[in-house]
């Protein structure tokens, strides 16, 4: 979205700018000479039907007046939201360190943006948002800095103000860019590999006296998909699960298949995937696709796997094109009259639809939070009319930054208040990452880096939905759910970076992205996408005609089978590092190198100490002390690593004639890509022995390691 604003910006402005150089940065930034739009600013035409622009009065102290942008109903998320724009020339910004200090502030629904985006050619050059953090009209001063390389391809830097959000106010006063000392090249935002860096010290402290809170199992689910016989997790010419595919799933510890996955299933009538398979249909994947598929595997076939794993099912009803009569009879068929007589193993979980908040949803099922609220209502009812006892989950997304997939930013606010009655939990999409349409000119590395941070996003707005739940059904205990999440790139075949999915690097998102989920109090369940497929983003994929894990299945089995229930509270003291805003996912300032997360059984007897090394190239030394605790009978350790950010076992993606896969970038000189194997990642194991309260071990880059305490001794 932000990359098509840009653009809209920069050829709309291109002749305009010539002119500016040598003058101040920005043209009019307090709004001082007015107009509509103020002199010097630029709004698009396809805008102006979407708010209110206007200047206000100055509050003492602040110089010229007040930029008021007053979105309306139309503003919902796209690429050319309300909002002005100026293009600093290329010659006033390259090389430089670009300052910003502006006073932003909001009232209701709204929220004031304002961005610096390097506008290069070939690809992405870099960003910075500041947004307003008061919703009660005041002005806070804001402050970020952006460096622009001295590099002949950066054409400008665009600066845009713009309002989120349909209602309230966004204000805008004093924008000021100085311009500081000639910038570097361009650099990683973590150490490039290109020599091995020195071991950083790290402290951790575990509280092992009292458990925080149960980690569900239900954390560790995945999805599974209707399509091209289940993605081959169905063996057609068998007429069987795949015998590999099912003990890799049942190795990795996975307790919650959701199904039958993803957009497919706002278009799904569960009534084509039962009885005979002689008799089973062939239909289009959803309205208009050109593919079709039998559904040789369907409700009973998905019940056989998730029961042979040893996990359970969450099914998602067809609320796009379905009914509620549909989904009862559903419930029905699986579960029984009163949930009496469950077919293969009873259903509990059921959510109501699946991305239909995102404008232009293949199913062809998009609505309106009014009329997706009105139909969680129906739907909960009729299916609990046959089952009282399932809990029902509606969907939802709060927006945040760049991550931004919901079409109305008052989806959560309106489904809660109408529906929040008839639900138990708010399934929300809040966690791919990094999400990169357009990788040309990136550094993989910087990429790398920003999907590490992400999580310390994900788990804010994990909070801030949390908020939003308290505030808009209180009363009700509503849990979060993670539905669809997992490292994504891009979804272009052409993309330099698509099959990245698959490495060390994505490994260590997925971990730090699990620690997120486990500390919630409020996430009840998470299923990672997908379990299994020849293309690029099954967990489990291809390797020499043969099913093979990835390095994220790796990590997650790891992890999932390696965790006690019982969460303990822990703190890290390491150096951090600030990445860069890249793809859907914002710059973090100041993300910790060591990620951690700490377990205990029941009875603290056993204690495991998760650490994840998020620099790509120096090891960390971490002394990790127990409180509450002198020591332990025996310590074990675990690390998952590899020799560079994007090594990987070896998978590949399926060759079809006339899709050509794009080649795929190395991350840094050492990158190892090309290099794919089994034995390029590895599954270290060692036994120390006897533990005292204090140890220092040491974390090798980009990798996990897993510690386990038994035998734990109190003082």
């Amino acid at each position: 979205m932000i990359r098509r604003l840009l653009l809209v910006l920069a050829f709309a402005l291109a002749g305009a700018s010539a002119g500016a150089q040598g003058q101040s940065l920005p043209q009019n930034g307090t709004f001082a000479t007015g107009g509509s739009p103020p002199a010097d600013w630029f709004q698009d035409d396809e805008t102006t039907p979407k708010g209110r622009i206007r200047l206000l009065p100055p509050p003492a102290g602040l110089p010229g007046q007040v930029l008021e942008l007053a979105p309306n109903g139309r503003n919902t998320p796209s690429a050319k939201p309300l909002g002005l724009g100026q293009l600093l020339p290329a010659a006033a910004v390259r090389g430089r360190t670009l300052q910003v200090s502006a006073s932003l502030g909001a009232t209701g629904a709204a929220r004031a943006v304002l961005g610096l985006a390097i506008l290069r050619r070939g690809g992405d050059g870099g960003s910075i948002q500041l947004r307003s953090a008061a919703a009660d009209g005041t002005l806070q001063v804001q402050t970020d800095t952006l460096e622009v390389p001295d590099d002949r391809s950066v054409e400008g830097v665009v600066l845009f103000l713009v309002a989120e959000g349909v209602s309230g106010t966004a204000l805008f006063a004093n924008v000021v860019i100085g311009t500081g000392a000639a910038a570097p090249a361009p650099r990683a935002a973590a150490p490039a590999p290109s020599a091995p860096a020195t071991e950083i010290p790290a402290r951790v402290r575990v509280d092992t006296t009292a458990v925080r809170r149960v980690i569900p199992r239900e954390i560790f689910g995945t999805n599974v998909e209707i399509i091209r016989d289940a993605n081959g997790l169905w063996d057609a010419r068998r007429n069987r699960l795949d015998p590999d595919v099912v003990r890799m799933a049942r190795d990795m510890g996975i307790s919650l298949v959701r199904f039958p996955g993803g957009v497919w299933s706002d278009a799904y009538d569960w009534r084509h995937g039962i009885g005979p398979m002689s008799a089973r249909a062939t239909t289009p994947t959803h309205p208009g696709a050109d593919e079709r598929f039998r559904h040789v595997f369907g409700t009973d076939e998905a019940l056989a796997f998730a029961r042979e794993i040893g996990g359970s099912l969450l099914i998602t009803v067809n609320a796009g094109t379905g009914t509620p009569e549909m989904a009862a009879d559903w419930v029905r068929y699986v579960n029984g009259d009163g949930g009496r007589s469950p077919r293969n193993g009873r259903v509990t979980w059921w959510e109501i639809g699946n991305e239909l908040y995102m404008e232009g949803d293949a199913s062809g099922g998009a609505t309106t939070p009014q009329r997706y609220a009105d139909r969680v209502i129906a739907f909960s009812r009729a299916m609990r009319a046959v089952d009282p006892n399932i809990r029902v989950a509606a969907i939802g997304l709060r927006n945040f930054g760049r991550y931004r997939f919901n079409s109305h930013d008052n989806w959560n606010e309106v489904v809660l208040r109408r529906a929040g009655g008839e639900i138990d939990l708010l399934a929300v999409h809040n966690a791919y990452a990094p999400v990169v349409p357009d990788a040309r000119g990136v550094e993989p590395l910087d990429v790398y880096a920003a999907m590490w941070a992400f999580p310390q996003l994900i788990a804010r707005n994990l909070a801030d939905t949390r908020g939003e739940v308290a505030r808009f059904a209180p009363g009700r205990r509503i849990g979060l759910g993670v539905t669809e999440w997992g490292p994504l790139f891009a979804v272009d075949p052409a993309s330099p970076m698509i099959d990245h999915v698959k490495t060390i690097g994505s490994a260590i998102f997925v971990a730090s992205a699990l620690r997120a989920f486990a500390e919630d109090p409020s996430v009840e369940l998470a299923n990672f996408f997908k379990l299994n497929e020849s293309l690029f983003m099954g967990w489990i994929g291809r390797r020499n005609g043969q099913w093979a894990m990835t390095a994220p299945a790796m990590a997650f089995r790891m992890i999932a089978r390696g965790l006690e229930s019982g969460l303990l509270s822990s703190s890290v003291e390491v150096a951090t590092y600030g990445s860069r805003a890249v793809g859907f996912v914002d710059r973090v300032s100041n993300a910790p190198y060591l990620d951690v997360l700490a377990t205990a059984t029941p009875d603290r007897g056993t204690a495991t100490v998760l650490l994840i090394n998020r620099h790509p190239s120096a090891a960390i030394a971490t002394r990790v002390a127990l409180s509450g605790a002198s020591g332990a009978a025996a310590l074990t350790t675990e690390t998952l690593t590899g020799d560079a950010a994007d090594a990987n076992t070896g998978t590949d993606v399926l060759r079809i004639p006339g899709l050509r896969w794009g080649d795929q970038a190395r991350a840094g000189p050492r990158g190892r890509f090309q290099q794919g194997a089994e034995s390029e990642i590895r599954l270290d194991r060692q036994s120390l022995g006897e533990a005292k309260a204090e140890t220092l071990v040491r974390v090798p880059p980009h990798s996990i390691t897993l510690l386990r305490y038994e035998g734990l001794r109190r003082p």
